[in-house]
């Protein structure tokens, strides 16, 4: 399993082509061969395929702002891009809000979900999709979460273990669900400060690392991105090689 870097963490200093590039460099510096991207301001994307090919980083993951996906010709465009910088799949961070938080609007985004993710596949890469918390809300006693493995029989997911848990569920278990369908997983670690859920620096929460590294290798994860979305206790790029070092000898 690969460790990678979730360029969202460091979103403020992706804004521009020269601040990606520096970010690039940076994120190469600290130590990270793998990055997702997420969260860019516009860039060229020869330009970035070239900076991603100069410093021998490989792309293993995206997330599309969701017009670009919904839009069947914009999605041909995003499709040539992610084979331009060489990345696999095709990401969705989350439900976008033009679907309600209710049964029938799962529906609907599970109907044009499984459009993309069959015009993904017909082009040789992969859509995936990433959970909140909100996928664990239940309707007649079935959740989104659940919906979403049985009635998109393609889609990948991008399991992420602190909307796990804040959901109520159990990483491990989304995990052991999810097996054979997670490429990339994203390490996020949950801790609570008076009383208040807050994301953390890899090792610094209470999630269960020796159970969930292990569980991820067997089952063959090809990747494990670290994400922190805020609260951070250092520099953004710092808290990344916290996190980095945490993760080393244990994946």
């Amino acid at each position: 399993m690969k460790i990678a870097a979730q360029l969202y963490n460091v979103r403020d200093y992706t804004k521009t082509p020269e601040d990606i590039e520096a970010t690039l460099r940076r994120v190469k510096a600290i130590g990270f061969d793998v990055i997702q991207i997420s969260g860019f301001g516009p860039c060229d994307v020869d330009l970035l395929a070239r900076w991603i090919g100069e410093l021998g980083l490989e792309v293993c993951l995206t997330h599309v702002p969701w017009p670009r996906l919904a839009d069947g010709a914009e999605l041909k465009t995003v499709i040539t891009e992610h084979k331009k910088i060489g990345c696999l799949q095709v990401g969705l961070g989350m439900k976008p809000d033009v679907f309600p938080n209710s049964r029938e609007g799962w529906s609907r985004f599970i109907k044009k979900a499984n459009e993309i993710g069959a015009q993904v596949r017909d082009a040789g890469l992969i859509f995936s999709y990433h959970n909140h918390e909100m996928e664990f809300q239940k309707w007649d006693g079935l959740t989104a979460f659940d919906r979403l493995i049985a009635e998109c029989p393609d889609l990948d997911f991008v399991l992420d273990t602190f909307w796990c848990q804040a959901g109520g569920a159990n990483p491990l278990s989304c995990i052991k669900k999810l097996k054979g369908r997670i490429r990339t997983v994203h390490f996020k670690d949950f801790r609570v400060k008076d009383r208040v859920r807050q994301f953390a620096e890899l090792g610094e929460g209470n999630l269960e690392w020796d159970e969930i590294i292990p569980l991820c290798k067997a089952q063959d994860i090809a990747y494990a991105a670290i994400e922190q979305d805020a609260d951070f206790l250092v520099d953004p790029f710092e808290s990344l090689a916290q996190s980095l070092k945490f993760l080393q000898g244990k994946v």
